[in-house]
């Protein structure tokens, strides 16, 4: 179990350096030379942002996301995430679309973002778990301490929708199926790279 995680958390890791030289290189800013806090804004560009958090309710669990985006505008910016998360000591890694609005014309800015995608089960969890679709919000805060690299925090509300299957052993019995229905609240931290 503990190698399969193992094994996850690598290429998780790969695919967020993989994609840190590209996010760097690509941002098309209005002045190349902005120092630390500049109210210019950032047009368009490739970001990624990795984080890790707390999915709190009746049981809290451990979450680990990356997301690798583009910022359309000053204001909007849309993403694809993926990560390792937790819900009642099943693992699963939710591969999920995400939107964000910032409220400011800045890089340092406020924003608002949504997501919507599957949580697909591990291979460590039980066979007969089917994972099941989530979606969720969050309200967050980015600031840039370098001209390519900020951190950011947010805090927000996750819902998912888990199936599994039980089958019986022995008998010819259709598998009994069971629906979870979940309800988290998020707080994460982490950094953003453009």
């Amino acid at each position: 179990m503990k190698f399969q995680l193992k094994n996850i958390l690598c290429l998780a890791i790969t695919l967020f350096l993989s994609t840190l030289g590209n996010a760097q290189n690509s941002t098309e800013e209005l002045n190349e030379e902005l120092p630390i806090g500049s109210d210019k804004s950032v047009v368009s560009g490739f970001y990624n942002r990795f984080d890790v958090g707390i999915l709190g309710g009746s049981a809290a669990s451990r979450s680990f996301n990356i997301v690798n985006g583009y910022r359309i505008n000053a204001h909007w910016s849309a993403g694809l995430g993926l990560g390792v998360e937790e819900f009642y000591w099943n693992r699963y890694i939710p591969t999920y679309l995400e939107g964000n609005y910032n409220l400011l014309k800045k890089s340092t800015t406020p924003w608002l973002s949504v997501m919507a995608g599957y949580e697909i089960p591990t291979v460590s969890s039980n066979g007969a778990n089917r994972g099941g679709f989530t979606y969720g919000g969050k309200v967050g805060f980015s600031y840039f301490i370098g001209k390519h690299i900020g951190i950011t925090t947010s805090i927000g509300y996750r819902y998912a929708h888990l199936q599994a299957e039980t089958f019986w052993t022995g008998w010819d019995l259709p598998p009994i199926t069971t629906v979870t229905d979940i309800n988290r609240y998020e707080f994460r931290f982490g950094m953003i790279f453009k």
